[in-house]
């Protein structure tokens, strides 16, 4: 990429390449410009260097290096069901739910686009057409999505109200000995370590409540149903990881003796963490429920335990 600018006034250098690029967002050019990848008469040039008549800008072809951060995932949802107002998904893992600040093409989001456009016209945020809740990138299982406007500020008003079910099976690290129990520990994001922290006996953080109950314990491991009465990010693996029974497969959230012993991606190499049951009322006031199997992957896990 190179342009000698002629512009005849000054003009910001991230506008500029935005205008010959608009199919590359202001974030992304803002990342290239941050790590230095772009430069004006040979010198690396600031986010918001202003250029003036017979400046010569020179990087790479923003269009490729885009394409090249880009995850190179295969994987796509599956339809599990499909209404004129909602569907419902099976999200694998390792594709992200919405675009981040990288600006990712490869998403549920964009998935649902291409299969129903009627999506992009729906929520309240346009980078989340459709979306009231989300799984993490590795974490896999059902999501479903908003196709009217109506739906969308339906079920995000269930959502708020606690009155979705949604469950998982987890597999932990450790032998849990309750039964069952619930984990009512506030959440809050700890910058320095770049993960959400659960810490009891705290007053800051965002209230989340996670029950459990036991379905299996194997050696050194226990098999969980899990289900979320409220919606904060990472809460599951949070709380696990805060009670010393961090998920079998999480790089993030390791207990440190799992972090020492080097375990973490013997097993798996994502958390082993599954949403598989969903619920939640239509428009016309009827519940709809639905669930899957336990994946292949995940479920050969398993096999190698008993």
């Amino acid at each position: 990429m190179r342009y000698d600018y002629q512009g005849l006034e000054r003009e910001r250098l991230d506008v500029f390449l935005h205008e010959q690029h608009p199919d590359v967002s202001r974030n992304q050019i803002k990342k290239f410009l941050e790590t230095n990848q772009v430069s004006v008469n040979g010198k690396p040039a600031s986010v918001h260097h202003w250029l003036k008549t017979g400046d010569v800008i020179e990087g790479p072809d923003l269009v490729i290096a885009r394409r090249d951060r880009e995850p190179r995932t295969t994987v796509e949802p599956s339809l599990i069901h499909h209404e004129a107002t909602f569907v419902v998904v099976s999200k694998p893992a390792g594709l992200l739910t919405h675009p981040t600040e990288h600006d990712e093409s490869r998403t549920l989001v964009s998935w649902l686009a291409d299969r129903f456009p009627q999506s992009t016209r729906v929520g309240d945020d346009p980078q989340r057409p459709g979306i009231v809740h989300r799984l993490d990138k590795d974490v896999s299982g059902l999501l479903v999505a908003a196709l009217t406007q109506d739906m969308f500020d339906h079920l995000k008003k269930q959502f708020k109200e606690h009155t979705v079910t949604k469950r998982y099976r987890c597999l932990v690290y450790g032998l849990v000995q309750q039964d069952d129990g619930i984990i009512d520990t506030p959440i809050e994001r700890n910058r320095d370590k770049g993960r959400m922290v659960a810490q009891s006996g705290k007053d800051s953080g965002k209230a989340a409540r996670t029950s459990y109950s036991v379905i299996k314990r194997f050696y050194n491991y226990t098999l969980l149903d899990v289900q979320i009465l409220t919606g904060r990010t990472h809460q599951i693996r949070a709380h696990f990881h805060s009670i010393g029974h961090s998920i079998v497969g999480d790089q993030l959230y390791q207990t440190r003796d799992v972090r020492k012993k080097k375990i973490a991606a013997r097993l798996l190499d994502r958390p082993f963490l599954f949403a598989y049951a969903l619920a939640f009322n239509d428009l016309d006031g009827q519940r709809r429920e639905f669930s899957l199997e336990l994946p292949h992957d995940l479920a050969d896990i398993l096999r190698t335990l008993t």
